[in-house]
């Protein structure tokens, strides 16, 4: 079957991969009380089902929210090997951008409207978390702020910009004094302002989803370890205690899908990393002249992406990223990435020289060359639905959950036919070969100027 090899023979002796990490010392998990949480118990025993989702990440909880809304009746069960947002769902820098699932290449007007729509889907269906069902993630919807560092990168926010109107979509270019009036940092010469997007606290979207989901009757299995798939009419999953078989199933592993045999050479882990700041005294803040939490990342080949989180802090990631060989999980830190991301704070912010950094943590996210996503079917049957291969998923894991149930419902629609669907995965070549592509891929970023359009 394309995209899949069994990782476990029959007759051999069954492992469990090797899913869990390192614990995190994650702001965004400390802020949503996950230590006081109760944790879902395993998946025991023989079981049935209508669909089986894999993964407990923003991904897998929307598809369970979307295929629960087209059919009531099905019996749904939700298998994740730790907890729902233990992965790049909980972890990540907490933005909402609105834009990454735009083709900037696109010339038709007619389809560049149609983008707008699947594209600005997740940010509406966040909303409608926390205004039909009471979600409390610590939302913020005033917009992003991109700088730039260098004088020869102005013009990629001017190309930007042209791009965005294209889109139908209005932002503001910011000279050196404009810019110091919305943020004070010597390092910032130009920017861009966008009224659009949102920043949040993703680990609580995750286990406010998770809460939502099982109100409307979701069954969810977390610490539940995948120890063999074996694809069907009836797709049958075995997990270290149990067992089940439904004639549909998801795969939203994203990073962690070639540890059970999905996507293996196609798809591979990337780690990246974040901090977060004490609070932040009145004075700090006047300073800094943030006032507003709009999500802020600056236009470098390795950019820096930070938030002001609602208790007044400066949580800040990006600048490097890591890939550890045979395409290992991220141990959750990093030194070398961690003292990048602290010199990138201080130089931005050098009046806040002596504020503390008081949480490290990292994870992985996927990558795929190209830095493509698709969202599909598998399997000889087209019962297997699979989303994979995103790095920026706030909300583009929504929008790739209304793809699966859309997919699942046998629908055309904006969302069936938009260009990620079904896209091909490129091989990514052996494993063994990995770190010299990482290597690869970090030289081409090194001498190839960023720009939000070449996402």
């Amino acid at each position: 079957m394309k995209y899949f090899s069994p990782v476990y023979k029959p007759g051999k002796n069954i492992r469990p991969p090797d899913l869990y990490e390192y614990s995190p010392d994650n702001f965004w998990f400390k802020a949503a009380g996950l230590a006081d949480q109760t944790i879902n118990e395993p998946l025991r025993g023989r079981h049935k089902a209508d669909v089986i989702i894999l993964g407990g990440g923003f991904t897998g909880l929307s598809a369970a929210f979307n295929i629960r809304e087209r059919y009531p009746e099905k019996k749904i069960v939700l298998l994740e090997g730790a907890c729902c947002g233990y992965g790049a769902s909980g972890r990540n820098g907490g933005f909402c951008i609105t834009t990454s699932l735009l083709d900037w290449e696109q010339k038709d007007p007619e389809k560049r409207r149609e983008d707008l729509e699947v594209s600005s889907f997740g940010l509406k269906q966040i909303k409608s978390f926390i205004t039909d069902y009471g979600a409390s993630i610590d939302f913020d919807e005033s917009g992003m702020l991109e700088v730039v560092l260098d004088e020869k990168e102005i013009g990629l926010l001017e190309e930007y910009q042209l791009e965005l109107q294209k889109f139908g979509l209005e932002s503001t270019l910011l000279g050196r004094k404009e810019l110091e009036k919305v943020i004070k940092s010597p390092r910032f010469i130009s920017g861009i302002r966008l009224p659009f997007g949102a920043t949040l606290n993703p680990a609580k979207l995750a286990r406010e989803m998770k809460r939502i989901v099982e109100d409307l009757g979701v069954e969810i299995r977390e610490k539940t370890i995948i120890t063999r798939i074996t694809p069907g009419k009836l797709n049958q999953v075995e997990t270290e205690l149990g067992e089940i078989q439904a004639p549909f199933m998801v795969v939203a592993l994203n990073a962690y899908g070639h540890k059970i045999g999905f996507f293996k050479n196609r798809v591979f882990p990337i780690s990246v990393f974040q901090i977060a700041t004490e609070p932040l005294s009145d004075k700090e803040w006047d300073s800094v002249g943030w006032e507003d939490r709009f999500g802020l990342s600056d236009f470098r080949t390795l950019f820096s992406y930070s938030v002001k989180t609602a208790d007044g802090r400066i949580v800040i990631g990006g600048s490097d990223f890591t890939y550890y060989a045979n395409d290992s999980l991220s141990t959750g830190n990093d030194k070398l990435v961690m003292g990048k991301i602290v010199r990138d704070l201080f130089s931005f912010f050098p009046q806040l020289e002596g504020v503390k950094i008081v949480h490290a943590w990292g994870g992985v996210t996927a990558y795929t060359l190209g830095r493509g996503a698709s969202v599909g079917t598998l399997g000889d049957e087209n019962n297997i639905f699979y989303a994979t291969g995103f790095n920026e998923g706030v909300p583009t894991a929504q929008i790739a959950g209304r793809m699966i149930a859309d997919l699942m419902a046998k629908e055309s629609n904006l969302f069936t036919n938009h260009f990620i669907i079904n896209r091909r995965i490129p091989y990514a070549g052996p494993g063994f070969l990995r770190g010299a592509f990482a290597r690869a891929v970090k030289w081409s970023i090194h001498h190839l100027n960023y720009s939000p359009l070449h996402q």
